[in-house]
């Protein structure tokens, strides 16, 4: 049975170590985050982040440790980030990783979407 979750986000602090490299910038950057709406938790998220110069490429991978609860469930879960955009071409991808459900978590799988104005859709079920 496939569910869904809506809400929003905040990013509530944000660290990045920029290292300058000829054609621009690659970055380490660590989010904690706090949800709201149907998923109610917190997150913490590691990326790592590419500014080309100018018009140049952007690209991002990450993964995030959500704490949270989902309807009656509780528990913890990994999610996989991905994205790159060169001009007016842009792809996204937000993964839920298998296997990594904890608690009345355990045997997630979906997908995560960043909505307008920091909100979320996740469209996930849990096996069992």
């Amino acid at each position: 049975m496939s569910r869904s979750a809506r809400g929003s986000f905040a990013i509530d602090h944000q660290e990045s170590e920029p290292a300058r490299w000829e054609g621009g910038v690659m970055s380490r950057t660590r989010f904690t985050k706090t949800f709201t709406g149907e998923m109610v938790g917190s997150s913490v998220v590691e990326t790592i982040m590419l500014k080309g110069d100018g018009d140049g490429p952007m690209a991002y991978v990450g993964l995030e440790r959500i704490d949270c609860a989902l309807g009656e469930r509780t528990g913890t879960f990994l999610l996989l980030h991905s994205a790159t955009a060169n001009g007016a071409d842009h792809a996204t991808s937000w993964t839920i990783v298998p296997g990594s459900g904890t608690g009345g978590l355990r045997g997630i799988h979906g997908t995560f979407q960043i909505l307008d104005g920091h909100t979320f859709a996740l469209d996930y079920d849990v096996d069992g």
